[in-house]
């Protein structure tokens, strides 16, 4: 009977751990996704802001020589890196954040089905740590228990002789 507890004890015991390393697993893709997240939306925007002001004087040189087919596409290839920048702003989870969740876990998809598995993983280490109290306390009363019923035990076998 003992040995069953101690196995029981010890197999919780495992369970609850491998649900912490889960949560923490889960919380390190969520943080490292959204570092390098926004560190490659860092440089889409830093390269697309030179590009953009790249054109933007090259418009502005030809503009002054007012050779006019030669400064308009400037400026609507400026246009174009400017609407670039804007959709990679509006667009950075999908582009970006979505991407590194997928190659970090080959199940997660989204960020929000990330934080639901985060969200399921701290349910299971919690209900992982409530069958382990219970036990315990369990065992502790089942203890109590014993030693009172023998120190009552005692106690008549004493008073008798």
């Amino acid at each position: 009977m003992e040995n069953d507890f101690v196995s029981q004890v010890k197999s919780e015991l495992t369970e609850y751990s491998k649900s912490l390393a889960e949560i923490g697993k889960l919380r390190l893709i969520g943080i490292v996704s959204r570092v390098l997240g926004l560190f490659l939306l860092i440089l889409t925007v830093v390269l697309c802001a030179i590009g953009l002001f790249a054109f933007a004087s090259v418009a502005a040189i030809n503009a002054l020589t007012a050779c006019m087919p030669l400064w308009a596409a400037a400026l609507i290839l400026g246009a174009v890196f400017l609407l670039l920048i804007i959709l990679a702003i509006v667009c950075r989870k999908p582009l970006f954040v979505h991407p590194f969740i997928r190659l970090m876990s080959n199940q997660i998809r989204s960020e929000e089905e990330l934080a639901l598995r985060t969200i399921e993983a701290e349910n299971n280490a919690q209900l992982q740590r409530v069958k382990m109290e219970c036990r315990v306390q369990n065992a502790t009363q089942q203890f109590h228990f014993v030693t009172s019923l023998i120190g009552k035990i005692w106690n008549l076998f004493v008073k008798k002789h």
